[in-house]
């Protein structure tokens, strides 16, 4: 975890309310369990519908992949999960909007087009998704993004190695 995001995680939880406070945004749970394999469209149930509050994401599980979902505006919104700078878990970023911050080093994707806006040339793929029966659903690939890892730290650490 990059410092900066260290630092923000702890300020958060220092200034959140008293434990058993109301949330903000109650969230809906089930009982009524997932259902297993793909519907006609390729699509596979991830998740509860309600289970994400607003301007919110978590990592999930799809066709054997992990994916980052997000609620935003209200809509439903699935990336990779893995950050294209380090493969940090997107998922467990912080939201702006419907920008993620990446948990590790800050770099910032775009969860509705994929694009990364610390390096336009590091986009993140994305993934079709729906809301059916009470379930989100994860379908399809609709971009690639890119394979290339490496890059700059967004979080102002600055890594120097030596090697002996």
């Amino acid at each position: 975890m990059g410092i900066r995001s260290f630092i923000k995680r702890r300020v958060k939880e220092a200034i959140a309310p008293p434990s058993g406070a109301e949330p903000s945004a109650p969230v809906e749970r089930s009982t009524v369990p997932l259902p297993s394999g793909l519907d006609q469209d390729g699509f596979q149930a991830v998740l509860h519908a309600g289970a994400l509050s607003p301007g919110t994401g978590r990592t999930v599980v799809a066709a054997d992949h992990a994916i980052a979902l997000f609620f935003v505006n209200g809509a439903y919104f699935a990336i990779d999960d893995a950050c294209t700078h380090e493969d940090a878990p997107l998922g467990e970023g912080e939201m702006e909007d419907n920008i993620v911050i990446c948990p590790y080093h800050d770099w910032r994707y775009d969860v509705t087009t994929g694009e990364c806006l610390t390096d336009e040339t590091r986009p993140v793929g994305c993934f079709a998704t729906k809301l059916a029966q009470g379930f989100v659903w994860v379908g399809p690939r609709t971009t690639a993004g890119t394979t290339e890892r490496g890059g700059a730290h967004a979080d102002g650490l600055v890594v120097t190695e030596v090697l002996r």
